[in-house]
């Protein structure tokens, strides 16, 4: 990560590396932020090759960052037990999590690390910064010019209301009506962005502060587009 930081900096993403940073550490980092309300959305952790990961230390990260936001887990190479928690962690908590595959990535590239097999060259540091950019771009910069939806949900379809972590949400169909019946967006809407929904890809939204829309699910090239809202409280 030290070789990388810069190049994620040029990414727009805040990078901390540090050597021999055990996962606690990056925790207690996450918890400060969050106290001081400076956490980000998505935060990330590529830590876990000092030392075993397990489930209980997944989870208190999670606990740190607090509900409404996510948790991205890059995955270190030579560190199975770390690994498979990770992975785990996607299921047991299903839309908080984004595995951030970096072991099935580097998988054959043998010249991109020093002699251990785990720390990246200078040169490769580029391409390990590049992959983490592109894993959490849907969430940290969605592309703004390509979906490009109606500031205000006025004139799309409503499918209704759903609960997404714990909270209701409006749907509503933005882009081929239709096409796009309401049974499938309120199951996309049902799910983060943060989750796997091929064909469909997630953004968050409200990463942009632009409009109304909170999250938004597209395909073929959006022409298809799904988005949800905030849900007015009445008393």
């Amino acid at each position: 990560m030290i070789f990388a930081a810069p190049w994620l900096g040029r990414h727009g993403l805040n990078a901390d590396a540090k050597e021999c940073r055990q996962f606690a550490e990056g925790v207690a980092m996450l918890r400060a932020r969050a106290r001081a309300g400076t956490l980000p959305k998505l935060s990330i952790l590529a830590l876990g090759a000092n030392g075993p990961v397990s489930a209980g230390m997944i989870d208190g990260a999670l606990r740190a960052i607090g509900r409404g936001h996510f948790l991205g887990l890059v995955t270190p190479r030579r560190s199975a037990a770390t690994e498979a928690s990770m992975r785990r962690a996607v299921s047991a908590h299903r839309g908080r999590v984004l595995l951030i595959d970096w072991v099935s990535y580097s998988a054959g590239h043998g010249s991109w690390f020093g002699g251990d097999g785990l720390h990246v060259t200078p040169a490769a540091g580029r391409k390990y910064a590049a992959f983490i950019a592109r894993a959490v771009a849907p969430i940290s910069h969605p592309p703004v010019r390509r979906l490009h939806p109606p500031r205000h949900s006025w004139n799309t379809k409503d499918c209704g209301v759903v609960h997404q972590l714990g909270s209701q949400v409006g749907v509503r169909v933005i882009r081929g009506a239709d096409r796009v019946l309401c049974r499938v967006a309120r199951r996309l809407a049902r799910r983060s962005p943060v989750e796997r929904l091929r064909p469909w890809a997630g953004f968050l939204w409200s990463a942009t502060g632009r409009g109304a829309w909170l999250d938004l699910y597209a395909r073929d090239h959006a022409t298809l587009l799904v988005g949800t809202i905030r849900v007015s409280r009445r008393r």
